[in-house]
């Protein structure tokens, strides 16, 4: 068996290329939602097995950021904020395990005792992780049509070299 683990890095910097190129909105069926990068960044350690990662303020817009992307480096691992205009969620994506760490939901204060408020948690994780294995779905669409390095891929190359 192979290991696909790069797959969720090459997510993570779809992600970052997807919202800097296109807004980050996607179209979940009838649902649309955002997703951001936020103030938690780590990239995947070079060949020297350097690992950088960046925290506080807006990681994707420093000058180490852009420099990671332009040495070819991708996204290890990203604190994203996710929304559906309704609900929204913070969390920290690791790529090459996928897991979902540190989810928060908005509103988890509203609940009105200690087992509503685990079973909104419950439920929200449930929800956030539907939302993310939605856009994921999307990526892998993108990611393995037969055009992808002349297209879409070349578009993200591009954006990576420029950054």
């Amino acid at each position: 068996m192979t290991d696909q683990s790069f797959l969720g890095e090459e997510f993570l910097t779809w992600l970052w290329f997807r919202r800097e190129t296109d807004g980050g909105d996607f179209e979940l069926g009838a649902r649309t939602v955002e997703i951001v990068i936020d103030d938690f960044l780590a990239f995947a350690p070079s060949d020297d097995e350097t690992e950088q990662t960046l925290r506080k303020g807006l990681p994707t817009r420093t000058v180490e950021a852009r420099s990671a992307l332009a040495a070819g480096r991708s996204v290890r691992s990203a604190k994203l904020l996710v929304s559906d205009g309704q609900q929204h969620w913070s969390l920290v994506l690791d790529g090459p395990t996928f897991h979902l760490r540190s989810v928060r939901q908005g509103n988890e204060e509203d609940a009105e005792s200690p087992r509503d408020r685990s079973v909104g948690r419950m439920a929200g994780f449930v929800e956030v992780h539907d939302i993310i294995c939605g856009v994921y779905e999307l990526f892998l669409r993108d990611r393995l049509r037969p055009d992808y390095l002349g297209t879409s891929g070349q578009a993200q190359a591009q954006w990576m070299a420029n950054a």
